[in-house]
């Protein structure tokens, strides 16, 4: 979504195919909507769509969001990284994610209590130890984690 002010499609080739530009990098780049989300490329209103959002960007019915051109998508969006970390409940709930090595957003107080004391005082310690750590603290407190790669 953040990204969408800087996408335009600076040509349509056909409806389902389109020349973008990325506008903060002057990349071009040619992209065409899979075949699996051409009807829902053509919804171009809420829910399905909302203005400043990435042109190729929408909600489908699960409330998930789809990049309709994530197989051609340009360079901005395939090394752009979301979130380093989600945080899992006992429950396997999200209720908290890092982005970069060490900031999380979450709402949940106790979780942002083990953050602070335990794993924040190891973020000198160099990439893949401190993501072994983070497992171990937050398994400790019977929290899961899924990790991906930055």
């Amino acid at each position: 979504m953040s990204l969408g002010r800087h996408m335009h499609i600076e040509k349509s080739l056909s409806p389902f195919s389109h020349i973008l530009r990325v506008l903060v990098t002057g990349e071009r780049t040619p992209v065409q909507v899979n075949p699996a989300f051409r009807d829902l490329f053509l919804s171009t209103t809420p829910p399905a769509f909302e203005k400043g959002w990435c042109p190729f960007l929408r909600k489908g019915s699960a409330g998930t969001f789809v990049c309709t051109i994530y197989s051609s998508r340009p360079g901005i969006c395939r090394t752009f990284t979301c979130c380093t970390m989600r945080i899992l409940d006992e429950a396997g709930s999200v209720v908290g994610k890092v982005k970069a090595k060490s900031s999380l957003s979450t709402d949940d107080p106790h979780l942002r209590r083990i953050w602070e004391c335990e794993v924040l005082p190891s973020a000198a310690l160099q990439k893949d130890q401190f993501a072994r750590h983070c497992r171990e603290v937050l398994a400790l407190h019977g929290y899961g984690c899924e990790q991906f790669d930055s």
